[in-house]
């Protein structure tokens, strides 16, 4: 999921992270001639990490900033002020709040990383589930589009297959009401690759084009029919989730040229 933007958790976090640096100043304050600065530091800085972990990226940097001024106002002189008398202590409060971005930023790249690996689990998962469903002569179809509409939290899933008059819909999952318009889509190669001019990346991932996309049904170099997916939010779609797709596009492929033609 992206986390660029605050979202309501975030938010709580964020505040949770201030309420929690006064309190750190607060407590900190009559012990800062024995307690080590360099102890306190730690404290606000496990602020930082637990709401840039949890909360996200903008609750990390809100922390951050939380947390240096709160370390300015009680625990650098003149105390209870945001004014400090020493360059020394300019560029304690200065690293602190520079550290707390930098955790936050890393903490949203492991957050990425995360996630991606979990979507390229589950993408291998549901190729398992299709294949295993094709070796046992069970329905590939349904298996696939529920299996798809769920990993893209997709609006909808439909499988469209060669008919006498054109294309027929076999199989609708999700938002169904309206027509499916093939040339308003975009048309993903053998190996899920996106054309060029209709890449989009967000984040510095690659997401799949709001108006869908359609994977071509061909077996025995024999166009069958079409594999359409229409997004319901910007979920990542790198290389290794769309080949996973393209491979279960084949698996249908070769089920639909098993159904008997009309």
């Amino acid at each position: 999921m992206r986390r660029a933007d605050i979202d309501g958790q975030g938010v709580a976090w964020a505040l949770g992270a201030f309420a929690a640096s006064l309190l750190i100043g607060v407590l900190v304050q009559p012990f800062r001639q024995t307690i080590g600065l360099e102890n306190a530091i730690i404290l606000y800085l496990l602020v930082v990490v637990a709401a840039a972990g949890i909360g996200g990226r903008a609750a990390g940097m809100a922390a951050a900033l939380s947390a240096a001024l709160s370390y300015d106002y009680f625990l650098t002189s003149p105390y209870n002020t945001l004014v400090i008398d020493s360059l020394t202590q300019v560029i304690t409060v200065a690293l602190l709040g520079a550290t707390g971005m930098v955790v936050s930023i890393g903490g949203r790249v492991r957050r990425r990383s995360a996630a991606r690996a979990k979507t390229h689990a589950n993408a291998i998962r549901l190729l398992h589930r299709v294949t295993e469903t094709a070796a046992t002569g069970g329905a590939v179809d349904r298996v696939a589009a529920e299996g798809l509409h769920k990993l893209l939290g997709a609006r909808r899933v439909s499988l469209l297959c060669r008919s006498p008059d054109g294309f027929a819909i076999t199989l609708d999952i999700g938002q169904t009401h309206m027509p499916i318009d093939l040339d308003a889509v975009t048309h993903l190669d053998r190996e899920g690759r996106i054309p060029p001019g209709h890449h989009r990346v967000l984040a510095g991932t690659m997401v799949l084009p709001r108006r869908g996309v359609a994977l071509d049904l061909v077996a025995r170099k024999r166009p069958v029919g079409y594999l359409v997916i229409i997004p319901g939010h910007d979920l990542p779609a790198d290389r290794t989730t769309r080949l996973a797709i393209a491979a279960i596009a084949n698996q249908l492929a070769i089920a639909a040229s098993r159904q008997p033609q009309p």
